[in-house]
């Protein structure tokens, strides 16, 4: 039987092991381990199965030899401090997934084409102009955005939301590059359960991939030059979110928090992101900003605001959709779609699936008919 080392290391970050962890579950030094993972030898058969129990990922999943040649370029995290490396990881290896199961339904099914305006980072003066013009090349025009995460996923953006391992990591993109063409998979994290915060996160992520990526390493970059990246990513999302010229004109009243709760009616962003656009625009003092914001802390509005518990979060939708075609068309039931993938040298359990797509739990399952339910019952109590 052949072991594929690559897929033990995929497994055990997946899981949020170390070498270390996952040795002392097993009862096996964490050198075999590393062993195991770069080739040098293949555990043994009662190893093997200790391996499937801990790590919960199916035994054809450690065998099979994939011919994938895809290659992460760069992973675009909102906060590297305080964040464990492990934790980034296990985000990484997710959202690798993530593409590779795209990748495997767009065999399927014709997903949007990416469209993507052509940008040189090093020729980027103002951001402002950049929001403009990216706005005009998808014919936005300056209305607001309702629905931001609709908007990256016809656009030929992957999205999907999941719970991450660390409250700390709320959102981040990942980069591939295919051949001869990039794909850009944004995730956003579960932990905020408000639709104007999703929209500004998915926003500060797609100034990621409009601004920074063609930059190379960004591990390597000092915390000066990341935290820069973070900065013009923040002002890319406000500036994408609220337009300059008509938010302006929206300002009738910039020092009034009242006045700013009607506008989140309009434009679907928070409070205190349209305070900072206010000043940023020049529209109010940083006195005035600073006032603000206290009276937004006293009322309490830092993690939640008036109306986040009534809109409803956005969720992506492309996954959703195309399993529903796929089962309503006959081309795949739920248990065909998991077979298949086998084929494809990726064998993974369907709760995976649903988690890492973001389906509701039991979307790839099949419901039993009643003659099914009737034999069931008939059987326990016989």
């Amino acid at each position: 039987m052949n072991f594929n080392g690559e897929r033990l290391r995929i497994a055990r970050i997946y899981r949020n092991m170390t070498i270390s962890d996952l040795g002392k579950k097993i009862s096996v030094t964490k050198q075999a381990i590393s062993q195991y993972e770069k080739g040098i030898i293949a555990p043994k058969s009662e190893v093997l199965f200790q391996l499937v129990s801990v790590l919960r990922f199916p035994l054809n999943f450690f065998t099979e030899i994939d011919n994938v040649t895809t290659k992460v370029e760069n992973t675009f995290f909102r906060s590297l401090s305080g964040v464990k490396k492990l934790d980034l990881n296990t985000e990484e290896i997710k959202t690798e997934i993530i593409v590779r199961l795209y990748n495997f339904l767009n065999g399927y099914l014709e997903f949007p084409k990416l469209e993507l305006p052509t940008i040189n980072y090093k020729n980027v003066i103002d951001i402002e102009d950049v929001t403009l013009m990216l706005r005009g090349f998808w014919g936005l025009n300056n209305d607001p955005i309702v629905n931001i995460v609709d908007l990256l996923e016809k656009k030929g953006i992957i999205v999907s939301s999941l719970a991450t391992v660390s409250t700390k990591i709320d959102a981040f993109t990942q980069i591939h590059r295919i051949s001869d063409h990039h794909q850009f998979c944004v995730v956003l994290g579960n932990e905020k359960q408000s639709m104007v915060s999703r929209n500004f996160d998915a926003a500060h992520e797609l100034g990621h991939i409009i601004l920074h990526s063609k930059l190379s390493n960004i591990k390597e970059l000092s915390h000066e030059k990341f935290k820069k990246l973070e900065v013009e990513a923040n002002h890319f999302a406000a500036s994408f979110l609220l337009p300059k010229n008509d938010f302006f004109a929206d300002l009738v009243n910039p020092t009034n928090l009242e006045a700013y709760l009607q506008l989140k009616k309009k434009w679907k962003v928070s409070v205190s992101t349209m305070v900072m656009r206010a000043k940023q625009l020049g529209r109010i003092s940083s006195l005035q900003y600073k006032n603000l914001m206290k009276l937004i802390s006293y009322k309490k509005w830092g993690k939640v605001e008036p109306y986040d518990d009534v809109w409803k979060i956005q969720r992506p939708q492309l996954f959703r959709k195309a399993i529903k075609m796929l089962k309503e068309n006959n081309v795949l039931t739920g248990q065909q779609l998991m077979i298949e993938l086998s084929k494809y040298k990726f064998t993974i359990n369907v709760e995976e699936v649903e988690v890492l797509l973001d389906l509701d739990p039991g979307t790839l399952v099949e419901k039993k008919s009643e003659k099914d339910k009737e034999l069931t019952l008939s059987i326990k109590r016989n």
